[in-house]
């Protein structure tokens, strides 16, 4: 057991300083970083009353909800396929390091580097608002910034472990990275305006009176339902954001974690399935990744 806890950390360690030192990973970092910077500056300047009912965060946030994603892809397309076609995978095998071990190292060496990620996302964000716009922040704020962080960590995990999978399952990085690219620009970048598209076919409703048909936004709030995005925007700002569609009130008593006019109670009470759904989403792709990289012919796959 500890030569299994000694391996899987030696493993984690590895994966951390390799995300770290990635060039592609700090530029989109640096890129992430620098837009909300931009974005939480010019919502503070404005008079953005964070701890409110959230509204002025809600550019923040879809900024947030919609690039994120990228930072959580690039942490795992790469992680295993590119070490199972350079033939360093079945070096390592040979040596007294088991598969589980292996994978619980990647896992959590992503997820450390989740946990920096998140932090300098919430300095870039709340902090940056704080600073500007002056607010004291008490314990109750604090618990409610703490709170943001861990929808935040939760969201980002759903994609890092997506990306996980897809690098255990593909042949090559470049196959691994077009995958999630596609499936971020499908179910994050794009899925407002395919979701309106869709209530507009469903419904008979032109695109240009859709946002005056009750049935058509009833059914695109339901729509959206099928994105992680909407359950992480909605549980942060109370309206699901979407780009390229409409931003639907969640029709909850709490209009997001922010909204300090009622207790965190009350808002866990209102938003207690999104996170549910967010938590269960990386931890079925973690569970899946695992199963399939203990059964899969690694040393008999050629890159």
């Amino acid at each position: 057991m500890k030569a299994d806890m000694r391996n899987i950390g030696v493993i984690a360690q590895k994966e951390f300083a390799d995300q770290l030192y990635s060039p592609g990973f700090r530029m989109l970092l640096g890129i992430f970083t620098l837009v909300v910077l931009s974005m939480s500056f010019i919502s503070g300047k404005e008079g953005c009353e964070l701890f409110n009912q959230g509204f002025g965060f809600i550019d923040v946030a879809q900024v947030i909800t919609l690039f994120l994603p990228v930072l959580g892809l690039s942490l795992g397309f790469d992680s295993v396929v590119r070490e199972k076609n350079s033939k360093s995978l079945n070096t390592l095998l040979t040596h007294p390091v088991f598969r589980d071990n292996l994978i619980s190292g990647k896992i959590m060496g992503g997820i450390g580097t989740l946990i920096l990620v998140v932090f300098i996302s919430v300095i870039a964000s709340i902090g940056t608002l704080l600073l500007i716009t002056g607010i004291d922040v008490g314990l109750s704020e604090l618990n409610r910034i703490l709170v943001f962080s861990l929808l935040t960590f939760l969201y980002l995990s759903g994609f890092f472990a997506f990306s996980l999978l897809i690098s255990i399952v593909s042949k090559s990085s470049e196959s691994s990275f077009i995958s999630g690219l596609v499936v971020w620009i499908n179910l994050i970048l794009i899925f407002g305006a395919i979701v309106t598209a869709a209530s507009s076919i469903i419904t008979g409703e032109s695109i240009v009176n859709l946002g005056y048909n009750e049935e058509a936004m009833s059914m695109s709030g339901d729509l959206q339902k099928f994105s992680p995005a909407s359950y992480y925007a909605e549980a942060v700002t109370g309206v699901r954001v979407s780009y390229g569609s409409f931003g639907i009130s969640s029709g909850k008593e709490t209009k997001g974690i922010f909204d300090t006019r009622v207790g965190l109670g009350t808002w866990f009470a209102d938003y207690w399935t999104n996170m549910v759904v967010l938590t269960a989403i990386p931890v079925l792709m973690f569970i899946f990744s695992y199963l399939v990289f203990l059964r899969r012919d690694i040393g008999g796959e050629k890159g």
